[in-house]
């Protein structure tokens, strides 16, 4: 699962979240304890036009629904990796590369490359996309 930091990174860069089944979201990301969109769990309902999360049968929560845009959307790698995609250019190269110590995701766009190294494929993709989101320019 990403980073709770790099998650918050996302969305500090701009990247917003339309919740869907299916989607993992925190409400710390200092601290990342996940919770999972699903019917019967945490289902999506709507509260003066705004999205809400609500909690069925969380007898260790004290609130009934969260607004989204109070939770931080942890997207999967297969999320992110789409983001980077859809942020990266058509004429961009991203590659993984599977290492001893984890894996590591590089972009050519033109003459800027950018790398970065992970344990989880979703932290490199994440950090590749937030430098393309911040604007960085050098590896």
């Amino acid at each position: 699962m990403i980073q709770g930091s790099l998650a918050q990174g996302l969305y500090d860069a701009g990247i917003r979240w339309q919740p869907a089944n299916g989607d993992w979201f925190c409400l710390d990301t200092s601290d990342v304890d996940p919770w999972l969109i699903a019917p019967g769990a945490i289902e999506l309902g709507l509260h003066d036009g705004a999205t809400v999360l609500m909690f069925h049968g969380a007898s260790e929560w004290a609130m009934d629904a969260v607004h989204a845009i109070d939770a931080t959307w942890l997207p999967s790698e297969a999320q992110t990796r789409r983001l980077l995609m859809e942020h990266a250019g058509a004429n961009a190269v991203v590659t993984l590369e599977s290492r001893s110590e984890g894996v590591r995701c590089r972009i050519q766009q033109g003459d800027w490359l950018y790398e970065s190294s992970a344990t989880q494929a979703v932290d490199a993709y994440a950090s590749v996309l937030l430098a393309i989101l911040n604007g960085e320019r050098e590896i």
